[in-house]
């Protein structure tokens, strides 16, 4: 693990050492900086790319854990694979319109890997407006069952190389053709004279909730913790203390089954619109077709969920764009199909194929392996080619909305750093572009063992952006 000494020496060496931008001296920068983390395995390549020429090596070829810089293979794929301008469609279908306000059953909703029918995007309460479209279309009784319809992704929910503490993140959200907010249910806890106030949203009857926590007038006692019990985990149980005058908390929790979990929502909706459905939420089964008259759509923007994957580095999302090329590419909505596909593309950018075995579209997967030097191919392809600016725009800056906000503090005016993170336990990664009127570069750094030398790696990319600077 790098010393917080180690750190500072290798800092200042960087900055004393990257005053000109000449390649040999910008190297021993790179070179020095990453030396501050001496028990971590760093690969590293940076490239120039008004020249395409090497600038700096090291390991660059070896496969190392890439935790979320493999979303960088993800996005590039999505982008040439979909296109920018590609929508997602979750879609309201039955098998004809409603008479005298009767909708005769069942009624699908089927979903198309959309990630973006969320809070982050829609007004509360979601779906509510999915009710209000029914409404307006004539129906006020659905006679049949109203059926989740998620048949576009095949496979298991949650990839068998995450692990079981992943399962109860929000980051480890389960995967599915068909989910909402983020696959999350939104559990906000509030302090109260007497007892904790606790509710969801967005709320159904798919999902109970338990609250075995207790208020405390001591605020150094505000301590709750939420997790999922019961049968098929669809109780939220909350225990701890919370502060009688504490504000609202809002933790994200995985809703199990999130298919099954959106028509639940979408029941209590209809029923708060007036809406009365006669029937049950429920699976499709695998072999029932669904009908084919639509009667409401939804549409996801691709862009929208290009910005959420790399900036928020948001896995779900990542998966969802994943399984959407490997269903364009492959008329298959598997994990396998998805690593595939992406692997291809990476392939077509100048990856060997040696040094590329991704395992998810999102990182998450502690198998999957990436060299330094595919990631940066992968970025000059997709950051060079017909949609590289939205490319590159989708990535986190320093200082604005994203994984970058709080990092690369302090660079010189006219540099701009648009990168992907990669954090993982023992895995710190960064791989991205560095643009100024000195230079542009493409880098990709992986750390892995120890604390991954994030430190060092955020020395590097200061040496480059010193040099992009002009060596001003």
């Amino acid at each position: 693990m790098t010393s917080p000494r180690g750190a500072l020496r290798a800092l200042a060496l960087v900055l004393l050492l990257a005053g000109v931008a000449r390649p040999g001296d910008l190297a021993a920068a790179v070179g020095a900086a990453l030396d501050g983390a001496p028990k971590v395995t760093i690969g590293a390549q940076v490239v120039d790319e008004a020249t395409g020429a090497v600038v700096f090596a090291r390991e660059a070829a070896r496969p190392l854990t890439p935790a979320s810089t493999l979303k960088l293979l993800t996005t590039g794929a999505a982008l040439a694979a979909l296109g920018p301008d590609h929508a997602f469609e979750t879609r309201v279908v039955a098998a004809a319109g409603p008479r005298a306000g009767v909708l005769e059953g069942p009624v699908f909703v089927v979903g198309d890997g959309d990630p973006t029918i969320a809070r982050r995007f829609e007004q509360d309460p979601l779906l509510a407006d999915w009710a209000d479209a029914l409404w307006r279309a004539g129906v006020r009784r659905i006679r049949g069952d109203l059926v989740a319809d998620d048949r576009a992704f095949t496979g298991p929910r949650l990839h068998p190389g995450w692990t079981s503490n992943d399962a109860e993140r929000w980051y480890g959200a389960e995967v599915s053709a068909l989910v909402l907010n983020d696959g999350c249910v939104d559990v906000r806890v509030a302090g109260a004279a007497d007892r904790p106030r606790v509710t969801l949203e967005p709320a159904s009857g798919w999902l109970a909730l338990e609250v075995a926590a207790r208020v405390t007038p001591d605020r150094k006692r505000h301590v709750f913790a939420i997790d999922r019990a019961g049968p098929e985990r669809r109780t939220l149980r909350v225990t701890g203390q919370v502060w009688t005058k504490a504000g609202g908390q809002e933790v994200s929790v995985p809703a199990p089954d999130p298919a099954l979990w959106f028509v639940w929502v979408l029941a209590e909706r209809l029923r708060a619109r007036g809406i009365e459905l006669e029937g049950a939420p429920r699976r499709a089964a695998p072999d029932e077709a669904a009908p084919g008259l639509t009667l409401h759509r939804r549409p996801g923007s691709l862009r929208a969920a290009l910005l959420v994957t790399n900036q928020r580095s948001q896995n779900l999302y990542a998966e969802c764009l994943a399984r959407a090329v490997g269903r364009r590419a492959r008329g298959d909505g598997s994990w396998e199909a998805a690593s595939a596909a992406v692997r291809a593309w990476a392939r077509s950018a100048g990856a060997a194929e040696a040094e590329v075995e991704n395992l998810d579209g999102s990182g998450l997967c502690r198998d999957s392996r990436v060299s330094p030097r595919a990631l940066v191919a992968a970025l000059r392809a997709a950051g060079a080619g017909p949609h590289g600016a939205l490319f590159r725009e989708s990535l986190a800056a320093p200082g604005e909305e994203g994984t970058l906000r709080g990092r690369l503090r302090g660079l010189p005016a006219g540099v701009r750093v648009r990168a992907k993170t990669g954090t993982l336990r023992g895995v710190a990664a960064l791989a991205g572009f560095v643009e100024g009127p000195g230079g542009r570069f493409a880098f990709a750094f992986l750390g892995n063992g120890g604390d991954g030398g994030r430190a060092a790696i955020d020395a590097a990319v200061s040496a480059l952006a010193r040099a992009a600077a002009g060596g001003t």
